[in-house]
């Protein structure tokens, strides 16, 4: 019993690092954005955010549409499409809000030719 929670702690602790590696970097990616090459590596780093983001809005949708296509009572009373359709609208924002982040580093990339 000790011995799978160790391993249970210790997976939770790998997942949890790996959600926060993109947060790490961009901190560092944005202090060092000074050239045009820079700029353009954090701003593609955007853009591949905002597609894991869109493609995340996109999963949540086809879980509502599945949710509502099940039905039930438990679905009902529980409103799980509904908590679906919420993280879409969060990950469709997120997504949006990358994207104008993307587009200012080009900006920024533009402006560092001069």
């Amino acid at each position: 019993m000790r011995k799978s929670g160790l391993i249970l702690g210790a997976a939770l602790v790998a997942l949890l690092a790996s959600f926060s590696l993109p947060t790490i970097r961009a901190p560092e990616m944005i202090t060092a954005a000074k050239t045009l090459a820079e700029h353009e590596k954090l701003a593609a780093h955007y853009e591949r955010e905002a597609k894991a983001a869109r493609a995340k809005a996109e999963e949540h949708k086809k879980m509502a549409d599945a949710y509502r296509k099940a039905g039930g009572p438990l679905i009902e009373k529980l409103h799980f499409d509904q908590h679906c359709d919420a993280l879409v609208k969060s990950y469709t924002s997120m997504a949006d809000e990358l994207e104008a982040l993307a587009k200012a580093e080009r900006e920024a990339a533009k402006e560092t030719k001069k």
